[in-house]
């Protein structure tokens, strides 16, 4: 779909995400857990990763309109990408994800086994600390890991723009749509062999157009589980009703 914003102006990633939703829909649940947020639409489930909530007590509203987004149009959450709060920003991914109908036929594979591939003996850079860092790290030639809540051993995200030119091979988590840093990511990784991956990683050809290589995100197989799951402050990895699929251009 071709996107003409009036004035002329730059269309974002999010728009272009925005105008491949499947049209209609209206939001049938929405569950924010502790670790992974999750809107059910058309008979999909779309999940993010639950952003941190930083310094905000129990004062001021973290999402708007709680326990009043079932049966708003799907489109609605999604335009909440905008948001300065992190639950809603997740709460967007996580709708966006669930109105995208993901290319047929994806290879189900672990992103990590292909990261694993395309990095051996070369310099490689990971945007968001992984678990399946320390495994990787004896394989390639230098491993630098950016966060922008380091830990022992990590480069804070800031340094992105001085780093990121060295490497190879650019790993960017999916989080970085739900904190609004993905295009200068995007922008100072081009011309890498870039992944995108995590729960929160759009499966749609517009990544690919946008200079991914590779995105590997999660195709929910059973709503119910996956809901249930969530609610009672599952992590990732212990989903049991998803699959892991790579989108690659």
């Amino acid at each position: 779909m071709n996107i003409v914003r009036e004035g002329g102006g730059k269309v974002t990633i999010y728009e272009k995400l925005m105008a491949e939703m499947e049209p209609g829909l209206v939001t049938e649940a929405v569950v924010i857990g502790p670790f992974l947020t999750a809107v059910r639409a058309g008979g999909r489930v779309g999940l993010a990763t639950t952003m941190p909530v930083k310094g905000a007590g129990h004062v001021a509203p973290q999402v708007r309109d709680a326990g009043s987004l079932a049966g708003r149009p799907l489109a609605e959450l999604a335009r909440m990408i905008d948001s300065k709060l992190p639950l809603e920003a997740s709460l967007a991914m996580a709708a966006i994800n669930a109105g995208i109908v993901a290319p047929p036929g994806l290879p189900e594979k672990n992103g990590a086994a292909l990261l694993r591939d395309k990095a051996s003996e070369l310099n490689l850079v990971v945007v968001g600390h992984f678990n399946f860092i320390h495994d990787l790290t004896p394989l390639t030639h230098s491993t630098v890991v950016l966060e922008l809540d380091p830990r022992e051993g990590d480069l804070p995200a800031s340094a992105a723009e001085r780093i990121i030119p060295e490497a190879d091979v650019v790993a960017i988590t999916g989080s970085a749509f739900a904190n609004h840093t993905i295009e200068p990511l995007l922008k100072i990784a081009r011309g890498k062999w870039i992944m995108v991956l995590g729960p929160t990683t759009p499966l749609s050809p517009i990544l690919l157009a946008s200079g991914v290589s590779a995105a590997a995100g999660t195709i929910v197989t059973n709503a119910e589980t996956t809901l249930k799951q969530i609610m009672e402050g599952a992590m990732f990895r212990q989903l049991t009703a998803v699959k892991r699929v790579v989108m690659q251009a």
